[in-house]
């Protein structure tokens, strides 16, 4: 918030507001992730879990060219519209 020079106050709640933010992002996401090596009947967390939390969850589509899928991986992508094989995808509400 600093960096940006058209930023000249920042109030003192909101550092503390976007640090919960991060955490809980951050959460969801490594629960997400944690899910999937579970079904894959692992016990450590690997990039294509995380890469397969991202592809399974809608809200996480802005990371998708951010953390890539490697090819040959066993989740495919759903066709628009298909409905949730993610087993907490009752989190969020479809739109």
């Amino acid at each position: 918030m600093k960096a940006d020079e058209d930023v000249r106050m920042i109030a003192a709640e909101a550092p503390v507001v976007f640090a919960r933010a991060c955490e809980m992002f951050i959460l969801e996401l490594t629960h997400r992730s944690w899910a999937h090596a579970e079904e894959n009947k692992r016990r450590t967390l690997q990039k294509n879990d995380i890469a397969a939390a991202i592809s399974r969850t809608d809200v996480f589509d802005f990371l998708i060219d951010i953390v890539p899928r490697e090819e040959g991986k066993e989740d495919v992508a759903r066709p628009l519209g298909a409905p949730p094989t993610d087993p907490m995808s009752y989190y969020y509400v479809q739109q």
